[in-house]
C-alpha cells in the first residue's frame, strides 16, 4: 500500500491525525464529508492507496472508488433532497485540485445553485457534519 506524503491532508485524515466525518469506509476506500462543501452533503471518496490523481492511480483504485461513488449517489441525493449530483475528479491545481491525492467529489445539486471548484464553500460545524453523515449512512 502506498502512503501519501507526510504533509498530505488526506493522508493525515486516513491516519487519524486530522479528524473527519466518515460517511462510508471499507478496506479500499474512505468516504467523508467536505469541511467546506459546495453544498451540504458534499462527499469525498478517496482510495486508501495513495496516488496523486486519476492518471497516476492503479486502475483497480479508480474502479473501486467509482463503484463506491455509484453506491453513495442515491444515499447523498436522498439525504439532501438534491435534484441531482455532480461527480468530479479534478487533476492539477489549475483544474481546481486543491489536494494532491486521487479523490472524487459527490456534490448534491439543487435548482439554481452555483458551485466553484476554485473556492471553498461555507465551513460546516462538527454538529452539522455529524447530522449530515448520519442521514447519508441511514440511506445506504
Amino acid at each position: 500500500m502506498r502512503e501519501a506524503p507526510a504533509d498530505n491532508i488526506f493522508g493525515k485524515i486516513l491516519k487519524g491525525e486530522i479528524p473527519s466525518t466518515e460517511v462510508y469506509s471499507d478496506n479500499h476506500v474512505y468516504c467523508f464529508l467536505d469541511l467546506y462543501p459546495q453544498n451540504p452533503g458534499h462527499t469525498l471518496v478517496i482510495p486508501r492507496n495513495y496516488s496523486a490523481n486519476v492518471v497516476e492511480a492503479d486502475e483497480s483504485d479508480v474502479f473501486t472508488c467509482l463503484r463506491v461513488v455509484r453506491k453513495l449517489i442515491p444515499a447523498v441525493k436522498a439525504a439532501t433532497g438534491a435534484a441531482g449530483v455532480s461527480v468530479l475528479a479534478n487533476m492539477g491545481r489549475d483544474a481546481g485540485q486543491m489536494v494532491e491525492y486521487l479523490h472524487f467529489h459527490i456534490i448534491p445539486r439543487h435548482p439554481g445553485d452555483s458551485i466553484s471548484m476554485y473556492e471553498l464553500g461555507e465551513q460546516q460545524t462538527p454538529e452539522q457534519l455529524a447530522e449530515m453523515a448520519a442521514r447519508i449512512r441511514a440511506e445506504l
